[in-house]
């Protein structure tokens, strides 16, 4: 008598079911850069040789700022919270995406209404802010890939 035994149903390979997670690194780092920029001041005086050297309030002082900290925070929270099981991606990485929409929006108003005043005088924005608003594109283009990824799986 031969025993002979059915072939394997076909189902994942290996490699096929784990999660890469290849904008994670990317989120972290965009992360790190809009909280660590938005402690930073985002307006300075913009003719120093004429006014002097005067920095504005930190990034954070502003509803911008302090919503692109807390959003940042949160995400890289998320993020970390996150495990190779598919329901963990698909709790965290919408909330992710959406809070991080939240706070480009936010800081792309704040560019798009430009910097005003600073002690009576025109100001002009920091590298902080250039950073955060950088970073902040940085981070909704991670989270949207990311997003897209466990839409598809």
């Amino acid at each position: 008598m031969i025993l002979r035994f059915a072939p394997s149903p076909a189902g994942p390979k290996p490699n096929e079911d784990a999660d890469p997670r290849p904008f994670r690194p990317l989120l972290l780092v965009a992360a790190a850069i809009v909280a660590i920029a938005s402690l930073r001041p985002w307006l300075q005086v913009q003719f120093v040789r004429l006014f002097g050297e005067h920095d504005g309030p930190p990034g954070w002082h502003s509803s911008a700022g302090f919503t692109c900290l807390c959003t940042s925070m949160l995400v890289a929270v998320l993020a970390c919270s996150e495990s190779r099981a598919i329901e963990t991606q698909r709790a965290a990485r919408p909330g992710s995406l959406l809070l991080v929409l939240l706070a480009t929006l936010a800081v792309g108003c704040e560019w798009w209404q430009g910097p005003g005043l600073l002690r009576g005088v025109s100001a002009r924005w920091t590298v902080a802010f250039w950073l955060v608003l950088a970073a902040s594109v940085a981070l909704l283009f991670a989270c949207v890939r990311r997003f897209e990824l466990v839409r598809r799986r």
